[in-house]
């Protein structure tokens, strides 16, 4: 750990930490945490993490080529690092935590490769272990080192959490200051006023989505399902679209390997969701309001005057497909 940093690691307190105001920290006045929460304006630069679980699925990479895309058109975005995120998922043939992380970190060099970008930061190693089984206690990683070190650094990062919340909550309580200096763009669970739906990312590691959320982190948080999967595309417009470059081969290739194909079949590209809201928020409807509490079982219990949080209630899936095309096959 960097000591410079100044770290101090918050120990767990042994309840449910969602129900703890400010998860026990420090408390930061809510004028700071709306201030933090404004959409983001093209004429502001803005800087990125990208925390990702790239090898769980196939939406990742194409929200890494998204940005990354973006990055080189426009001058207003600054991708800062790209860290592993943690998962375990039988159906892709992981045997743990740790090996969901290594296969992440290998397909994030996979994208670069394959895109062959001039981006030169860092990709760095996340999480072996979830908070939940680390005895409720934050963990160290390059990942949440970084985090750490980068929000010390610059006034205003936005996180872009794709996966288990690992990395981002362990920075957080080994340097709660640093939640005065970061925007996480979370993707998962559903939206506040629905329930009965699983969430993969969330169900990673609950303890750490249960801590940020309480924490009074400013988030942006992005709903799986009700929201986020209407960014559904298929195998017919992405074979229309996508064009004949390494890249666009590559992402047609990852989505043959993974959607079974049929008629009609369409599959989701959630992922594009946080980093579409940083490049034009016009393209979404939302509001800022209480921060639920999210409990063990993924569902959302209303806290009134808890801290702000921002959800997605709305987003022009169109617009956002537009964008991503045409970044990645630019009209002649």
């Amino acid at each position: 750990m960097n000591q410079k940093s100044k770290t101090e690691q918050v120990k767990p307190s042994g309840q449910n930490i969602g129900s703890i105001p400010f998860s026990g920290l420090p408390e930061i006045p809510h004028e700071i945490i709306f201030n933090l929460l404004s959409n983001p304006s093209s004429k502001t630069p803005k800087k990125i993490i990208i925390d990702t679980d790239t090898y769980n699925e196939i939406d990742d990479q194409f929200a890494l080529v998204h940005l990354l895309l973006a990055q080189q058109s426009r001058e207003d975005i600054e991708i800062l690092c790209i860290n592993s995120a943690p998962f375990h998922n039988t159906a892709r043939n992981t045997d743990s935590y740790e090996h969901g992380m290594e296969l992440s970190y290998q397909e994030i060099f996979n994208v670069l490769n394959t895109l062959d970008t001039s981006w030169k930061g860092e990709i760095l190693k996340g999480s072996k272990i979830s908070i939940q089984n680390n005895n409720g206690s934050p963990v160290v990683s390059p990942a949440s080192e970084k985090i750490i070190e980068l929000a010390l650094k610059h006034d205003k990062i936005y996180i872009i959490a794709l996966g288990a919340l690992t990395n981002i909550t362990s920075a957080i309580f080994l340097n709660p200051e640093i939640r005065s200096r970061i925007v996480v763009c979370t993707l998962g669970g559903s939206a506040f006023t629905l329930h009965g739906f699983s969430d993969f990312n969330h169900a990673q590691d609950v303890l750490a989505a249960q801590r940020l959320f309480s924490s009074g982190t400013p988030v942006i948080h992005f709903p799986g399902w009700s929201v986020t999967d209407h960014l559904r595309t298929s195998r017919w417009e992405l074979e229309a679209n996508l064009g004949s470059s390494k890249i666009g081969e590559f992402l047609y290739k990852r989505y043959l390997e993974f959607v079974d194909d049929f008629p009609g079949r369409s599959k989701p590209i959630w992922d594009l969701a946080p980093g579409g809201w940083i490049l034009d928020p016009t393209w979404y409807i939302s509001e800022i309001r209480e921060t639920p509490e999210l409990t063990e079982k993924n569902t959302w219990v209303d806290k009134p005057a808890n801290h702000p949080i921002r959800t997605i209630r709305w987003m022009n899936r169109d617009q956002i497909f537009k964008n991503f095309f045409e970044l990645i096959n630019p009209p002649q």
